[in-house]
């Protein structure tokens, strides 16, 4: 991770007027502020392939939320079909990207699908499915256990994309179960709907946390990680780091350009009184008007020196 030492003529904790009236003008991490790539509308699952044809049924519904269509992976388990060697298998379902020209995600944000599932069961296993995304190479790929679905409800599913291994070409996307988790006969179906990528527009700070929550009087210095989205004008952000009490800010500093994600230090000049402190990140458009913000507390307390 890259450090971005900050350097300003405000070094020292100087008891600076603050601007406590100042309220960002960016949409921030909102709805309002996202944008979205459709990866499929499900209108027609044609494209989606069965890897237990046995056992798993492929269909389109009407039940959906983010579109007018759902993929239907239903399930029935059976301990005795499957694969040969493997009749506890994994029941899943394909869709190639490859054709659609939809393999290069690193432009967006995070992979979003709605999720409803309908099962005879009275409560699901603790991981109920799973969702995995190819990339090119021999068994390369990025999986992870969606344990956040429910019974009868439909359920958000975001996946950040810098949580892939090669977020530029992802060739293709599975659902799968592991029957293991379930008991032979059991019934579980998945509706799939409006799954995209996402992006924010508008530049905005997506995390931000000081790397000590309590310091000494006498720190020289306050670090802290970050990590940007934006998909317009982040070549010309500022970003700022400040420090205060109450509504007074004791110091700050600013750099610009910045890297989506990095840390930050700004060097303290003299002692710190104790007590309970603010830190914030700001960022700043070129006329030095602040778009958005995040904050979070620190302790100072008596040093050893």
């Amino acid at each position: 991770m890259r450090a971005i030492f900050l350097h300003s003529c405000i070094l020292a904790f100087l008891a600076l007027p603050a601007r406590a009236d100042e309220a960002p003008y960016g949409k921030g991490m909102t709805e309002a502020n996202t944008e979205r790539l459709v990866l499929d509308s499900m209108q027609d699952v044609s494209g989606w392939t069965n890897g237990s044809p046995l056992e798993t049924k492929l269909s389109r519904s009407g039940r959906a939320h983010g579109g007018k269509h759902s993929l239907v992976f239903a399930n029935v388990v059976d301990y005795t079909q499957g694969e040969k060697n493997y009749p506890v298998g994994w029941p899943r379902a394909n869709k190639n990207l490859v054709k659609a020209k939809l393999t290069d995600w690193s432009a967006y944000d995070t992979f979003e699908c709605w999720i409803y599932v309908d099962t005879s069961r009275q409560t699901l296993p603790k991981s109920p499915i799973g969702i995995g995304f190819s990339h090119p190479g021999h068994r390369r790929g990025s999986h992870m256990e969606l344990n956040q679905v429910q019974k009868d409800q439909w359920v958000h599913v975001v996946v950040p994309i810098s949580k892939l291994e090669d977020p530029k070409n992802v060739q293709s996307i599975q659902f799968n179960i592991s029957e293991s988790s379930y008991k032979h006969g059991d019934r579980v179906d998945f509706y799939i709907s409006g799954m995209a990528l996402t992006r924010f527009v508008e530049p905005a700070v997506n995390e931000f946390e000081l790397q000590r929550q309590v310091v000494y009087s006498r720190p020289g210095f306050l670090a802290a990680t970050y990590s940007l989205v934006g998909s317009k004008g982040m070549d010309r952000v500022a970003v700022e780091l400040a420090v205060g009490q109450g509504d007074r800010t004791s110091a700050k500093a600013a750099v610009a350009p910045a890297p989506r994600r990095g840390e930050v230090e700004l060097p303290v000049v003299g002692r710190l009184a104790p007590g309970q402190y603010w830190a914030q990140l700001g960022l700043r458009d070129p006329a030095g008007k602040l778009i958005d913000r995040r904050r979070c507390e620190f302790r100072v307390v008596e040093g050893p020196f």
